[in-house]
C-alpha cells in the first residue's frame, strides 16, 4: 500500500495558483459546527426527556426524526464547505513522496487521506489456491520465490485502492 501511495505522489505536480487557502470557509465550518454540536445537544435532552417519562414514545419518535434529519443536512453543508483535498494546511503534496521517510505516521496517514479514499480487501479469489505447498526435491530458494510470486499475485487480486478524484 505505501508504495502504491509514493508512487502517486510522484506523480503529482499542482499549478501554485490552483492552491486554496487555508482560511476559506472557516467562518461557515464553525458556523455550522456549533449547529451541529446544539443540535447534538437537543437531541441528548430529548433522550433524556423521554427516559424521564416526560414525553411520550410518539412524541420522542417524531422529535428525534426531526433532529437526525436536521443533523444529516448540517453534516452534508459542513462537508462541502471543506477545503480542497491538496489544500491541507501543513501538507504540500507536491513534496511529500521526498518528505516521507522522515515524518511520523500520523503525518503519513494525513498524507495518505489526501489522495486514498478506501483500501478494499475482497475475498480470497476461488480459483487460486490459499497455500502454496512445498515441492518434492524443491530448493529452498525456487519455493520462497514461488510463494511469493503467488502471495502477490492474490494480493492483485484482492486488494483494491480507490483514489480521490
Amino acid at each position: 500500500m505505501e508504495e502504491a501511495v509514493l508512487a502517486t505522489f510522484e506523480q503529482i505536480t499542482l499549478d501554485p495558483t490552483k492552491r486554496q487557502a487555508s482560511g476559506t470557509g472557516l467562518a461557515a465550518r464553525v458556523g455550522l459546527a456549533a449547529t451541529l454540536d446544539a443540535d447534538r445537544e437537543r437531541l441528548a435532552q430529548l433522550d433524556d426527556d423521554h427516559y424521564d417519562g416526560l414525553i411520550d414514545k410518539a412524541m420522542w419518535v417524531r422529535q428525534r426524526a426531526r433532529i437526525a434529519e436536521r443533523i444529516e443536512a448540517t453534516r452534508r453543508e459542513y462537508t462541502t464547505t471543506m477545503p480542497a483535498p491538496h489544500a491541507g494546511p501543513n501538507i504540500d503534496v507536491t513534496t511529500v513522496a521526498a518528505e516521507w521517510d522522515g515524518r511520523t505516521p500520523l503525518w503519513r496517514y494525513q498524507a495518505t487521506s489526501l489522495i486514498l479514499q478506501a483500501v478494499l480487501v475482497h475475498a480470497h479469489p476461488v480459483d487460486m489456491m490459499t497455500a502454496v505447498p512445498k515441492r518434492r526435491n524443491e530448493a529452498v530458494e525456487a519455493f520462497h520465490a514461488r510463494r511469493d510470486a503467488h502471495r502477490a499475485e492474490v494480493l492483485g487480486r484482492r486488494v483494491e485502492f480507490v483514489w480521490r478524484a
